[in-house]
C-alpha cells in the first residue's frame, strides 16, 4: 500500500516508513533515529498545538494519529504489481515494436 500525505503544501508518496523518513529530513526536523523523531514532533505538536495522543510505536501509527488529529491528510494507493516480465520472453527474439524517429532496431538491445 502507498500512502501520499499531504501536510500544508508538502506531499509525501511511498511507505508509512519512507513517507516518516522523508519528513525526517524537513528543515528544522528532530534530529535522531525514526523513534526519536516520532517522539519529540509528537511532544512538539502537543506544545504548540495543544493536541495530545499522537501515536509514536510506529511510522503507520504515527500518520494514522496525526491524520486523526487533523494535521494531515492520507490517501492510500495500491501498490503497482511485483510481477517482472522478462523482455525476450514476452517479446521473443524478433519483436515488432514501432521505433521512434531517428531509433534503428540495431540501437535497441534486449537485455
Amino acid at each position: 500500500m502507498l500512502y501520499k500525505v499531504t501536510i500544508g503544501e508538502d506531499v509525501y508518496l511511498g511507505t508509512p516508513e519512507e513517507v516518516v523518513a522523508f519528513m525526517m529530513k524537513a528543515d528544522g526536523a528532530p534530529p535522531g533515529d525514526v523513534q526519536d523523531y516520532m517522539v519529540a514532533m509528537a511532544a512538539r505538536i502537543g506544545e504548540r498545538l495543544d493536541v495530545g495522543g499522537i501515536h509514536t510505536s510506529s511510522e503507520i501509527d504515527f500518520l494514522d494519529s496525526l491524520q486523526d488529529k487533523g494535521i494531515l491528510a492520507i490517501e492510500t494507493f495500491e501498490e503497482p504489481s511485483a510481477e517482472r516480465v522478462d523482455p525476450r520472453e514476452a517479446l521473443g527474439d524478433d519483436p515488432l515494436i514501432g521505433y521512434g524517429k531517428g531509433v534503428e532496431p540495431g540501437d535497441v538491445e534486449l537485455p
